[in-house]
């Protein structure tokens, strides 16, 4: 009986270390980023670095503005076996359906810089967009507490868009009610094009020719196809032009005075809090610094909004956007 039960005891602990063999305790997240132009490539690089240094697993899928290739990336990286999608959505509303598909793979979702509305999403980081937006017109309106302004939003499917406007306009609406600015330009750009942008203060300026003081455009990438129009009337450096991202391209304009100012963001804030919190809930670990929780139209999301961000301008781009590293100051100082 003793043989027997010794026996029966190594059959077990046999089929345990088989079983603990075919289970894998690695680490898999999945990185959905939807837009595509050079602030993004930041994103990648530094939630790459925290997640890879941690000793997991990153899949990364770029979906260049397309939601219906967002939504067919998604998918592979749920055959691939992720335990946390992180998310950059091209489409605030309809990524609803990629946090479904998700769910329906018993997987966590964490929406990165943008929300997604209308879906039982899990978490969101970002920065105070609203914020960023009031800082934006702030800076103009110190300048020129009075003139044409024109208006440039991002996507109007992109839910920071929305918040860039409010933060604008929280500051521009008493300057508006006193009549000191008119705005003149007020327009939402389908997918935050340049060359859209350009369209718009074109078409406006030759109907329209020098009634224009300010640019509140809500990124850089805006602000260049902007830069280019007032260029083309003789504008450049006398209308007021705002951005942000701190792009490469933005902070040479600002450097020869044909760009205000710029938003920089420090993007390594936000990737490494995403990354840190997709680690957690990969590992069942507490996810910290989540007491603000906001309404995405159908639950109250825990979220992360980061304040890290300062206002570029040619007196401090030097001490900011390049002591940082986030920019080579040979890409912004060239030639000059």
């Amino acid at each position: 009986m003793k043989t027997i039960g010794l026996a029966i005891t190594a059959c077990i602990l046999g089929l345990l270390l088989l079983s603990s063999c075919g289970r894998s305790d690695e680490v898999r997240i999945g990185f959905s980023v939807g837009p595509s132009h050079e602030r993004w490539e930041k994103d990648i690089d530094y939630f790459s670095a925290r997640i890879r240094n941690a000793g997991a697993t990153l899949y990364v899928a770029e979906a260049e503005n397309s939601h219906q290739k967002q939504m067919e990336q998604v998918r592979d990286l749920l055959k691939r076996g992720i335990d946390v999608l992180v998310i950059v959505p091209v489409d605030s509303r309809k990524a609803s359906e990629i946090v479904c598909l998700a769910h329906e793979n018993g997987i966590r979702v964490i929406a990165y810089d943008r929300i997604v509305n209308d879906c039982d999403l899990d978490f969101y980081i970002s920065f105070d967009n609203m914020r960023v937006g009031e800082m934006q017109a702030e800076y103009l309106s110190r300048m020129r507490p009075e003139g044409y302004y024109a208006l440039l939003g991002g996507d109007a499917g992109d839910n920071n868009s929305i918040l860039l406007r409010l933060g604008q306009m929280n500051v521009l609406a008493p300057l508006v009610e006193s009549r000191k600015i008119s705005v003149v330009v007020d327009q939402y750009i389908p997918g935050w094009n340049a060359d859209e942008a350009y369209r718009i203060v074109d078409n406006y300026l030759s109907e329209n020719p020098g009634r224009l003081d300010a640019v509140v455009a809500s990124n850089d990438h805006i602000a260049g196809g902007a830069f280019r129009a007032l260029e083309k009337h003789g504008l450049a450096g006398k209308v007021l032009l705002s951005g942000q991202d701190a792009e490469a391209e933005a902070c040479r304009r600002i450097i020869e005075g044909k760009q205000t100012m710029t938003v920089y963001k420090y993007i390594e804030t936000l990737a490494t809090s995403a990354a840190s919190t997709a680690l957690a809930l990969a590992r069942g670990e507490p996810v910290m610094n989540t007491q603000l929780s906001i309404n995405n139209g159908q639950v109250m999301v825990p979220s992360i909004l980061l304040s890290s961000m300062v206002s570029v301008h040619p007196e401090n781009l030097r001490m900011t956007v390049i002591a940082d590293g986030y920019i080579d100051e040979s890409m912004v100082f060239e030639n000059r």
